[in-house]
């Protein structure tokens, strides 16, 4: 059984690697998870953009947890692959990340994520690979 969208924020908030983040688990599902990265001053580069490192730790954070909603807590999965295109500048806001399993097989588990705005803008784009342990 997948875990739920309180075991992965639960997950989040004692992780000792990616707490600093913040992040928020917004929606999670078998096929996905959408998680909030609010705005912080620290996570801005010149002129107020978050930097890309915060995105991509988004990206792969939500696919993680698309994952864990899927398989459970108990079960887990590294990243393999990441590959990111930055689209337009993520500023003034909270960035939020939808990841979206495509593939989920039994060597590699294969997705996409977006980081967007609340409106929907597309900040960047993101493929992920996955291998099951």
């Amino acid at each position: 059984m997948g875990a739920t969208r309180r075991q992965l924020q639960e997950m989040l908030d004692k992780s000792r690697f990616i707490r600093h983040y913040g992040f928020r688990v917004v929606r999670s599902g078998e096929e996905g998870c959408m998680i909030e990265l609010p705005h912080r001053p620290r996570l801005e580069r010149p002129g107020g953009i978050i930097n890309g490192p915060a995105l991509m730790a988004a990206a792969d954070c939500a696919m993680w947890l698309a994952i864990k909603a899927r398989i459970g807590i108990e079960k887990d999965a590294l990243t393999s692959e990441l590959n990111t295109a930055f689209l337009n500048a993520a500023k003034g806001g909270h960035v939020y990340c939808t990841a979206r399993i495509l593939k989920f097989g039994r060597r590699s588990i294969y997705g996409t994520a977006e980081c967007h705005s609340k409106t929907g803008q597309i900040y960047s784009h993101h493929t992920v690979t996955y291998m099951p342990i």
